[in-house]
């Protein structure tokens, strides 16, 4: 049960401490290419860790990383809480020391996420339920950040973050040793990404296409009329739906959850831009979530399959989701400013699409050599 209660807290800590980052920055005087940046910094510091801790997690010992990376995420998520305007130093509150301290929390963060997952495989445990804790952590960090926001300050949203991270390493330091075979894993595994690439390369456009809009969109929601509140119940809906959704998907294939995902994905995005008030996104997060839950699930389940090295194809398809949030992010930031925040829902559906394309063409191509 530690496993799971790890992913809760670390998904709470994580969810609460990133959704209003865009409206901190704003605060601090950035511009939509500037928050772009900001967000970025993180995905990208988070894609570098992801996928050095990936491989080491097949080669050393997974409860190891899993125990540094909650460790070092308790000092750089308290960081953040210098970046307050309403509490820091004036020379402190600034986009600059924002980016630094968000890239320090990306890098940590990045560190336990694949030996975690594969400690829970290694242990027999199924990944839709422990995928499942993630949402939920989701769901509780999303709501408790709209409540703080609104009634305190982001101060207090990263004290929570902090604290939710020094429980969970508490946690896994007193979890039992569970390790698979040391493997040799070359640094750049070009064998695992040719065997991996109709998973990798589907999942780098849809997610870039997602971030086009998900840094922008607290403040499409305040557009729409919606409050910080209403910011955290708009995404609280998504993520309990996907804790739910978790719980019912061990039982299918991997690669019929990834298609479906992109498919419900492509709809979700482009209805995002035909919404005319935040109450109107509420039932569109619940299509969101099923897309997501169905994808990551279902890539987690094809990568835990069909590869020996299950922490280095976990972890890079980490470093493939944070490396997508950096194109995302950036680009996401220019297109809302030169256009207006829908066009980001439109060019996200165009590229998710050409995701289903590659998924689509990489299967047939597999089957046709089985034949």
């Amino acid at each position: 049960m530690k496993p799971y209660l790890i992913q809760f807290l670390s998904s709470v800590a994580l969810s609460s401490s990133l959704l209003f980052i865009p409206n901190l920055a704003e605060d601090l005087g950035s511009s939509e290419t500037l928050v772009g940046i900001i967000v970025a910094a993180y995905a990208l510091s988070m894609f570098i860790s992801s996928y050095i801790f990936g491989r080491l997690a097949d080669v050393y010992s997974r409860r190891l990383f899993i125990s540094l990376g909650l460790a070092l995420s308790v000092v750089t998520f308290s960081l953040q809480t210098l970046t307050d305007p309403r509490f820091a130093a004036p020379y402190l509150a600034n986009p600059a020391l924002l980016a630094i301290v968000r890239a320090l929390a990306g890098f940590s963060l990045g560190i336990f996420p694949a030996a975690l997952t594969v400690y829970v495989y290694d242990s027999a445990g199924p990944l839709g339920r422990f995928t499942s804790f993630g949402a939920l952590g989701w769901a509780v960090g999303t709501f408790a950040a709209g409540v703080i926001a609104e009634a305190t300050s982001y101060y207090a949203i990263f004290v929570l973050a902090s604290l939710c991270f020094l429980t969970a390493f508490f946690l896994s330091i007193t979890m039992k040793k569970v390790d698979g075979p040391r493997l040799k894993v070359p640094f750049f595994p070009k064998d695992l990404l040719k065997r991996n690439w109709r998973v990798y390369v589907p999942y780098l456009l849809r997610h870039t296409g997602a971030n086009f809009i998900w840094v922008i969109y607290p403040l499409y929601i305040e557009s729409l009329g919606g409050d910080m509140f209403w910011i955290g119940v708009i995404y609280t809906v998504n993520t309990a739906t996907q804790f739910i959704v978790m719980l019912f998907l061990d039982r299918f294939e991997g690669e019929k959850l990834m298609r479906i995902g992109l498919m419900l994905a492509i709809i979700t995005f482009v209805s995002f831009a035909f919404a005319q008030n935040f109450l109107h996104l509420l039932p569109m997060q619940v299509l969101l979530a099923c897309s997501w839950a169905s994808m990551y699930v279902g890539s987690l389940l094809y990568l835990m399959k069909h590869n020996v090295e299950k922490a280095t194809s976990s972890g890079i398809l980490g470093s493939v989701i944070n490396i997508s949030q950096v194109f995302g992010a950036l680009i996401g930031g220019v297109i809302a400013q030169l256009f207006d925040f829908r066009a980001t829902m439109y060019l996200a559906a165009i590229f998710t699409a050409g995701g289903l394309t590659l998924f689509s063409a990489g299967n047939k191509k597999m089957k046709d050599i089985q034949v």
